[in-house]
């Protein structure tokens, strides 16, 4: 799915005759954006504005215990494996300049099944949002799309207990990153 995107933008850039370095970037962007969807399950352990109206995540793996566990969840007790951050590895940062707007819900209260429409990132971990009841939110009730000086892109990350929603009219940049555990 992630190339029908680039096969769109690099359609539009031939159009146009001058899209090498913001072609390279969208590569790099579907490469570390193909990368963080291979993982099934993520922490979100860190969210702030390094600067003003910049945004960055910082994005752990998450790993499964070998053992089960007991928990009690009000008058039932649930057997299940427990799920915990990676320390150790690699990790991501995705940072957004610029951004229009961002909102994290408690993923026990999110909608598990909304009707929006994906671009790409189908029930991922990162998504890029085609259509979404946020973006038409944020549509009307701000004038940044009157604004933006390009077109307003929903992200969205789906983190073990957190779900970020992004609007920005900058793409992200996704680095990852390398732990140093002693």
């Amino acid at each position: 799915m992630p190339g029908i995107l680039l096969n769109m933008y690099t359609a539009k850039c031939a159009e146009e005759g001058h899209c090498v370095e913001p072609l390279i970037s969208l590569f790099l962007l579907k490469k570390n954006f193909t990368a963080i969807n291979k993982h099934e399950s993520v922490f979100l352990t860190k969210i702030y504005e390094p600067n003003e109206n910049e945004l960055l995540l910082e994005v752990k793996k998450s790993i499964t215990s070998d053992f089960e566990v007991d928990v009690q969840v009000g008058n039932k007790v649930l057997s299940g494996k427990r799920v915990s951050t990676d320390e150790s590895g690699s990790y991501f940062t995705i940072s957004f300049d610029n951004y229009v707007s961002y909102h994290v819900i408690n993923e026990s209260y999110a909608n598990s099944n909304p009707k929006d429409e994906y671009v790409f990132g189908d029930f991922g971990t990162f998504r890029i949002f085609q259509k979404s009841k946020y973006m038409d939110f944020i549509l009307n009730q701000t004038f940044a799309n009157e604004i933006a000086q390009g077109e307003l892109v929903h992200y969205g990350l789906f983190a073990e207990s957190h779900i970020v929603h992004i609007i920005s009219m900058h793409e992200p940049k996704i680095e990852i990153q390398q732990s140093f555990i002693e």
